[in-house]
């Protein structure tokens, strides 16, 4: 069970039930369980500091060189706000972030787990 599973609109925060003043119907309806830029803004990593995203992730997580095409789309997962589990969606050099409900170990269990039909 999903407190606000995908392909149903959300109003509301899935952490803290204020409504959504910047995200609208249609764009959390795509996805379960999303949080409040507001709730979003108290993000962390698992090591406490501020989620790293795109060049800055990339540069932690190897020595390679770093291919442009892909900077824009990743960044820490997990993330925790007030001590609950989050998993970001990275996309279009932005992201969206959701509840885990679950305690799930990755952000393809968090997919398969976060569904209605499940």
């Amino acid at each position: 069970m999903v407190s606000f599973p995908p392909g149903e609109p959300q109003a509301v925060c899935a952490l803290c039930d204020a409504p959504f003043e910047v995200y609208d119907a249609e764009r959390t309806s795509i996805y379960a369980n999303v949080v409040c830029q507001a709730c979003d803004a108290r993000a962390v990593s698992s090591t406490g500091n501020e989620p790293a995203v795109g060049r800055e992730y990339l540069r932690r997580e190897s020595d390679e060189p770093i291919d442009s095409a892909v900077v824009a789309d990743v960044g820490d997962n997990p993330v925790f706000i007030d001590g609950q589990q989050c998993w970001r969606r990275y996309k279009f050099g932005g992201w969206i972030t959701r509840l885990d409900e679950h305690d799930c170990e990755s952000v393809g269990e968090f997919r398969r787990k976060h569904r209605d039909d499940v």
